[in-house]
């Protein structure tokens, strides 16, 4: 879990980087640009500065002229002499920016280089870490494998986000209630410990596997605890084509890592509808972290868990088409609610 942390954290101030990076080269160009045409601006008016600086006299006195047209070429000469000059002090500035700039890209680069080459390995211990996770659960018990798959079967099964969520609900509702009316069976038999070793599964199915959700309090800021870095670009209830959002949705540096946002078990993992391979996570007491969008998944079906562990990473992206985005979606039950003060 920590170091899932703390690769988030690189791959955050690595997509930071790379944005400074990226600006620095849009400026670079532009004051490159620039001198570009201020210096074929003064190209025309070089040789003929170059020889009022030589011979001032032989220019002037080239061609016979009238006293007024003289005093006309003498002032044009001066307010010639001014612009060149004033070009000239622009040029130079802007070399001196652009030397800083190409120092400031040498040095940035250098960090990003290092940055990407610390992100690589964190990447890789985090993979490692995950696939273990995945071979001990893969020991785990058969009979709560089984009980994994009925779940994602279930889910596999829905033709809609919420449908999936809703027939994983059914399945725990109905698996909570045959307990129950195990337990008044082996109650009304006196069979008072199979009664009670009933109705005590039956509790634990409808408090989940994790410990719930419990919102911050009032004035704590949310999204500190994001599943992935990167920036926001809808937010809970913000207009889209299908309505308010019922979830936020992120748009995460390539191949960023996603963590768990609540500790819990795997309910679904695999590709699902349109939304690339998504992973449903029961934090208890009936709540349920959707993640929609992850190019990889480092987690199975029944998986047990803690707050921050990796669930998987995102698509890696060249800035070619769509940017892969993270939707994340919390439902209480079979309502969506706004994930942002759990997060």
């Amino acid at each position: 879990m920590d170091a899932t942390a703390r690769l988030q954290d690189t791959e955050q101030r690595t997509a930071d980087l790379a944005d400074r990076v990226a600006t620095l080269q849009a400026e670079q160009a532009r004051l490159r640009a620039d001198l570009d045409r201020d210096s074929a601006e003064m190209a025309p008016m070089l040789p003929l500065a170059a020889r009022l600086a030589r011979y001032p006299a032989d220019t002037l006195l080239a061609a016979p002229l009238p006293p007024d047209r003289a005093i006309t070429g003498l002032l044009v000469v001066r307010g010639l002499s001014a612009r060149l000059e004033r070009q000239a002090g622009a040029i130079r500035v802007r070399r001196a920016e652009l030397a800083r700039l190409d120092d400031d890209l040498t040095r940035e680069g250098a960090r990003l280089a290092d940055l990407r080459r610390q992100q690589a390995a964190q990447r890789d211990t985090v993979a490692r870490a995950a696939e273990r996770a995945r071979a001990d659960q893969r020991r785990s018990s058969s009979v709560a494998t089984q009980a994994a798959r009925q779940v994602e079967d279930a889910a596999r099964q829905a033709s809609s986000l919420q449908d999936a969520v809703a027939r994983i609900e059914a399945l725990e509702q109905a698996a909570e209630d045959r307990l129950e009316r195990a337990a008044q069976e082996a109650a009304r038999a006196h069979r008072t410990d199979e009664a009670a070793a009933a109705h005590a599964r039956a509790q634990a199915i409808a408090q989940g596997p994790g410990p719930g959700l419990t919102a911050p309090p009032a004035g704590m800021p949310a999204g500190r605890g994001a599943p992935v870095p990167g920036t926001v670009i809808t937010a809970w209830g913000n207009a889209t084509e299908a309505g308010p959002a019922t979830g936020i949705t992120y748009a995460p540096p390539a191949g960023a890592a996603v963590r768990a946002p609540c500790a819990g078990q795997v309910d679904f993992a695999g590709p699902f509808r349109s939304y690339g391979q998504m992973a449903i996570l029961d934090c208890g007491r009936h709540y349920r972290f959707v993640l929609a969008g992850l190019g990889a998944l480092a987690v199975s079906t029944g998986q047990t868990l803690a707050k921050g562990a990796p669930v998987g990473r995102m698509p890696d992206w060249a800035g070619q088409g769509g940017r892969p985005t993270l939707f994340v979606q919390l439902r209480h039950g079979d309502a969506a609610v706004d994930p942002a003060p759990f997060l």
